[in-house]
């Protein structure tokens, strides 16, 4: 069994941001899980920036500079910031990669030659921004309600992709659950949009020069989302991959494909659209997840809210970012967060309850016995109900990673983590050293095996903490795994 999964492809035109991060994050927890409980052989994810449109060339126009070199220079503050939170992708794409361009123009050249690409003049209000056609009933006091700017009046003879032939094809399978689409609540928004009708679409651009040419005509270069959906296809034509078990073909199509819920239209209804017509396998499984506010505001540059996950993660440290991302709410919801809200996780829930379970355990093994207890069965010693408390329902974690509920899946984990140190206390270690050494031992391998089955439901969270922890089960050095910060 493959696992093809994929975060979007950043757009360029500035840098990283802490929504960015989110994505990376839960798209990594799946890969690492994935790899743990499948052949690591078989599973790709897939990340990467997409590098062409106005945006990107008045961007780089600002800076004075042409728009390859832009790009070139801002990939690195992107493939930076993933190693910074620890993301483990397997291939990074770049839609300035010849080989991608040609696989695009390819793709869109069979599509024209099928029939489903047409010329047509066009008039509309076009926001460079979102890089996209907005109807009147879109806009806000007649203007982009993300971008707060008038739209430019276009007219332009482009290429139109026929969308609408595929509208009833569309509403049949996201119904079924033939492309499924989550949450629920995602899924039921695109059909009801669908239902009320579904347009043609400009695929082309004749006034801007930083795209990829249309293959049959080079006066007009393709539209940049449609330039970027095709990543999902050519990245594992593209890609060396590790494995002889992965072919391109074998990959595709993705098993999720995971985004915000900002660009789910083009994911659920495009991208299929596109693929139907291509004679393309379709995306399995879409999930989109809901949107961050800072300290209550809508996170934006001209509130000065915006946050740089790498200042987060040169403060607190990749695994804790990562941890309270993915426990501040049900992944899928919207939320707030906050850096006093990520300090108040990191104090309690990593420093005291996890990091001072480790350090006390690993003290007292190594102070009281001398001796590691990772590898030790022990049946001898009794009392197997406590160690039945003490274990994790893995089953249950796993299921709730399945379903990218990580944050259920953390509590799970972290149940075992208030047990384990709610049995130190009850258990006192410190005062069975002096008196009875043989239910010292008993405590303290339970303790070990409790530990040791977080380590293991924790890897695809925390990474480094998970690393860490084994290291010191099986050396008896302790370090704090998280210094308290005031």
């Amino acid at each position: 069994m493959k696992r093809y999964i994929t975060t979007p492809i950043y757009y360029i035109n500035d840098v990283p941001h802490i929504g960015h991060a989110y994505t990376s994050i839960a798209t990594d927890v799946l890969a690492r899980y994935y790899r743990a409980h499948l052949d690591k052989n078989r599973v790709f994810f897939m990340t990467g920036t997409d590098e062409h449109g106005a945006k990107i060339a008045e961007a780089a126009g600002r800076a004075n500079k042409t728009p390859k070199k832009f790009c070139d220079e801002l990939v690195p503050r992107f493939s930076k910031t993933w190693e910074n939170i620890n993301s483990s992708y397997d291939y990074f794409i770049r839609t300035t990669n010849k080989r991608h361009e040609k696989i695009v123009q390819d793709l869109l050249a069979k599509i024209y030659k099928k029939g489903d690409i047409y010329k047509k003049k066009y008039e509309g209000l076009y926001c460079v921004g979102c890089e996209k056609f907005l109807s009147k009933s879109d806009l806000v006091k007649g203007k982009c309600p993300d971008h707060k700017k008038t739209p430019v009046k276009m007219s332009e003879e482009n290429y139109f992709f026929k969308l609408s032939k595929y509208k009833n094809k569309l509403i049949d399978l996201i119904s079924k659950d033939k492309i499924s689409i989550l949450p629920e609540t995602r899924k039921n928004e695109i059909l009801s949009k669908l239902k009320m009708g579904l347009d043609d679409i400009s695929i082309s651009r004749k006034e801007v020069t930083w795209g990829i040419p249309i293959p049959w005509d080079s006066e007009q270069t393709i539209y940049v989302w449609i330039d970027a959906l095709i990543n999902y296809y050519s990245g594992p034509r593209i890609a060396n991959l590790k494995s002889k078990k992965l072919t391109p073909d074998k990959l595709f199509p993705a098993d999720l494909h995971l985004m915000g819920k900002d660009i789910l239209w083009f994911h659920a209804v495009i991208w299929p659209a596109l693929c139907l017509s291509a004679g393309l396998k379709l995306p399995k499984i879409i999930f989109a997840h809901g949107f961050f506010t800072v300290d209550g505001e809508k996170m934006s540059k001209t509130v000065g809210n915006v946050i740089d996950p790498n200042e987060w993660v040169k403060k607190y440290g990749a695994d804790a970012v990562r941890y309270y991302l993915l426990t501040a709410f049900p992944f899928g919801e919207d939320g707030d967060v906050s850096e006093e809200k990520l300090k108040e996780k990191y104090n309690n829930e990593l420093a005291n309850s996890l990091g001072n379970l480790v350090n006390r355990v690993v003290s007292m093994t190594k102070n009281y016995i001398g001796k590691s207890l990772i590898i030790q069965k022990n049946d001898r010693l009794g009392k197997i109900e406590e160690e039945k408390k003490l274990k994790m329902n893995i089953k249950m974690v796993n299921n709730h990673i399945e379903l990218l509920q990580f944050k259920e899946a953390l509590e799970e984990i972290w149940k075992i983590v208030h047990l384990a140190n709610e049995f130190v206390e009850n258990e006192k270690p410190w005062v069975l050293a002096k008196k009875d050494k043989k239910q010292l031992e008993y405590v303290l391998v339970n303790l070990t095996r409790a530990i040791n089955g977080i380590v293991f439901a924790l890897e695809p969270f925390l990474p480094d903490v998970a690393s860490k922890i084994q290291s010191q089960l099986k050396t008896l050095k302790p370090e704090p795994l998280f210094p308290r910060i005031d």
